[in-house]
């Protein structure tokens, strides 16, 4: 393979960013198996849980310098079994040369020389490495970035990404998808079933609408009189207007239409980006309100604030992260992090 842009990795760097370089804990995999049975720790390639009743009842760590290979749910030599966190671990053991992935970077790969050293290649604008043909392929998706690294081979989980969608794990890879039965199109990950109803309870997504509505879906009991009178009168181009907009009290993005009380509700969402401020009846800049669900749901944020913006939430995996301590605030309008405190709503 033709590197680009190769260079040397320092050692120190390179494993401080690999305990990073997953979203995920072992208490997340557990909760998306129904079954029984090792998984791979994500912030140490040494390390294994124990899932049983999706949680995670016993844990440890390969004995001297062995890799837990989630995938067999074993411990193997390091010179064989590549670390799943940290390419320069890997690296640090093989004995012949190979290439390996970059966890921390799906558009590289580590080229490991044999001696215990390390160096990167780029894939080039819209190429990513795929590790199961340790080549550079057509992205954007990358093979990598399932939580599958860290499963049971041929079993089927929950997607963490997507609620009511299941991955079929192999070799430490899958995709999402949906149960194709058309009566049962949902599936469970308490149960490993696919369903009639969907088992949701909230956004498997940042992205649009979670499936847990639909537009146009009608409520009898969303427009009650009490929601209804609580709801802030509305007006449209100067003049009041007798129906309101009536939040759905599970998402932030989501309210129902009511043209009066006890009326029946219509289910609508915010345009993408926007999310339902039920003080002021409208769609609003998610930064400018508190909403008290999941903040995530319909902006396309890789992360979103947390209230104070000490703290904020990582979209992909639901997890809490924390800027440096040079720059303690999460500006989530700008997505960095900063030395002052953004004056935003969310933020005070």
């Amino acid at each position: 393979m033709e590197a680009i842009n190769m260079r040397i990795c320092v050692l120190a760097a390179c494993l401080l960013m690999a305990s990073q370089a997953s979203g995920y804990t072992m208490s997340d995999l557990c909760k998306q198996w129904s079954g029984i049975g090792f998984i791979g720790n994500p912030s140490n390639c040494r390390a294994w849980g124990y899932c049983k009743n999706q949680e995670v009842v016993s844990w440890g760590t390969c004995d001297g310098d062995l890799v837990f290979n989630a995938q067999t749910g074993s411990c193997a030599s390091p010179n064989t079994t590549a670390c799943s966190t940290s390419a320069v671990k890997t690296c640090a053991s093989v004995k012949s040369p190979m290439y390996v992935a970059n966890p921390l970077n799906c558009t590289e790969y580590g080229y490991c020389d044999g001696t215990g050293q390390i160096s990167y290649g780029d894939c080039g604008t819209g190429a990513v490495f795929s590790a199961s043909s340790r080549s550079c392929v057509w992205g954007p998706a990358c093979p990598q970035d399932s939580i599958c690294r860290f499963m049971l081979s041929n079993i089927y989980v929950g997607d963490p990404n997507q609620c009511g969608n299941y991955i079929n794990c192999v070799n430490g890879y899958g995709t999402s998808a949906k149960c194709s039965s058309t009566a049962n199109p949902y599936y469970n990950r308490v149960t490993g079933l696919c369903q009639s109803t969907n088992p949701c309870t909230g956004e498997g997504s940042n992205s649009g609408n979670s499936d847990q509505f639909t537009v146009g879906q009608p409520s009898s009991t969303a427009c009650a009189k009490t929601a209804f009178d609580a709801s802030p009168e509305l007006t449209v181009n100067g003049e009041s207007v007798t129906y309101r907009y009536v939040s759905d009290g599970s998402t932030c993005y989501g309210y129902y239409y009511c043209a009066d009380a006890d009326a029946t509700g219509y289910w609508n969402q915010c345009p993408t980006g926007t999310q339902f401020n039920v003080k002021a009846g409208k769609c609003v800049s998610p930064a400018s309100f508190v909403c008290t669900y999941n903040r995530c749901g319909n902006v396309n944020n890789p992360f979103m604030a947390v209230k104070g913006c000490t703290s904020y939430t990582i979209c992909s995996s639901g997890l809490t992260g924390n800027c440096p301590t040079a720059s303690p605030f999460y500006d989530e309008v700008n997505n960095i992090c900063t030395t002052t405190k953004p004056e935003y709503e969310i933020c005070g």
